[in-house]
């Protein structure tokens, strides 16, 4: 399985998991060069947002034509939104813990 670059150290060692774990806001580490990471905040925020709208409209149009089969339409939107997460959501490296 391909794995995503290390921002800090340069070298493919995040595996897809974690790279889909810091696109729902959590911490992930390097196992290389132990840096922690996150998926950058103001895209993250663009993303929910996107997230957010397709279940409004989908949801909206269930409501509106009272047929919730439009909700399924949310399948494959929400695969999609989350390919685009783990393909093209940069990782920021963040500051060290203080202890």
């Amino acid at each position: 399985m391909k794995k995503t670059t290390c921002p800090c150290c340069k070298k493919e060692t995040i595996p897809t998991k974690d790279k889909y774990f810091a696109g729902i806001w959590r911490v992930i580490h390097c196992c290389e060069c132990e840096s922690r990471l996150c998926a950058n905040p103001i895209l993250m925020a663009v993303g929910y947002a996107v997230y957010f709208w397709a279940l409004a409209w989908f949801g909206y149009m269930a409501f509106y034509h009272k047929d919730p089969s439009q909700l399924l339409y949310l399948i494959p939107i929400w695969f999609f939104l989350d390919f685009l997460n783990i393909k093209l959501m940069p990782l920021s490296i963040m500051k060290k813990k203080r202890d």
